[in-house]
């Protein structure tokens, strides 16, 4: 066992409550024989918890929500959502939640994969939630990795080998996503709700937050319109709430 995950444990700072890894995104269509469409950036909108909230730029929240540092944060990762038909058409292939811990001295951080996905074999599975300590970093930090070009097909992929995958992909990035209690660059407010993250593509623009709102589609959270139509561009929601 990795010696990071065992600290974890023996610091109770992660309970998985499902046995499942989540899905995977999808990206903006390639068509055989065009150049790879490039990763530009990760954009997030947010929704409250309440019924029918309306959507907005996660950029938007004003202040972050000091309750988490005492009470820590429980995310919820529910699925991928405006998935392809074809695996190797998906972009999104991992979450990675990133605990911080002290060896001494020495603040050092663990990463636990939360969501994967293989763009080989294809992959939905069940909600995962898991607990993340707030008081002493005051933040929970994701990445998001993502891959565009194309993947041999049919070779299958074990959950380890989301990590140790091999393809022909030109990028692939790993970009943070950052909930902050604190006043920090580039960081996003750490409040109650749903955050929905959106990688952004080349010619893709920002999406228009107010057309959608967060609501229970195909067994998972996801964006859906006016008539319940699921969002046709890639995202995948994460439902932060208190850990107890």
């Amino acid at each position: 066992m990795n010696t990071n995950m065992r600290k974890i444990g023996r610091r109770q700072f992660l309970v998985v409550s499902s046995t499942c890894a989540v899905a995977a995104a999808v990206a903006p269509k390639l068509f055989g024989g065009e150049p790879a469409v490039r990763l530009k950036r990760l954009t997030v909108g947010f929704a409250s918890q309440e019924e029918n909230a309306v959507l907005m730029a996660a950029s938007g929240v004003p202040a972050g929500d000091g309750a988490f540092i005492s009470r820590g944060a429980r995310i919820t990762v529910s699925g991928a959502s405006g998935i392809a038909a074809d695996p190797r058409e998906r972009r999104a292939i991992e979450l990675l939640a990133h605990y911080s811990y002290l060896d001494g001295a020495e603040r050092l951080e663990a990463p636990f994969l939360a969501w994967g996905c293989s763009r080989q074999t294809g992959c939905q599975g069940n909600a995962v939630s898991f607990n993340v300590p707030v008081d002493e970093v005051q933040r929970v930090r994701f990445t998001v990795g993502v891959e565009s070009g194309t993947v041999a097909a049919g070779a299958a992929t074990s959950r380890r080998g989301v990590l140790d995958r091999v393809t022909d992909a030109p990028d692939s990035r790993a970009l943070p996503v950052s909930l902050s209690l604190l006043s920090e660059p580039d960081s996003l407010k750490l409040v109650r709700g749903y955050y929905v993250i959106v990688p952004l593509f080349e010619n893709d623009g920002e999406p228009r937050w107010s057309n959608w709102r967060v609501a229970r589609a195909e067994g998972r959270l996801a964006l859906v319109d006016s008539a319940g139509n699921v969002a046709p561009f890639e995202h995948f929601v994460l439902r932060v709430d208190y850990a107890s």
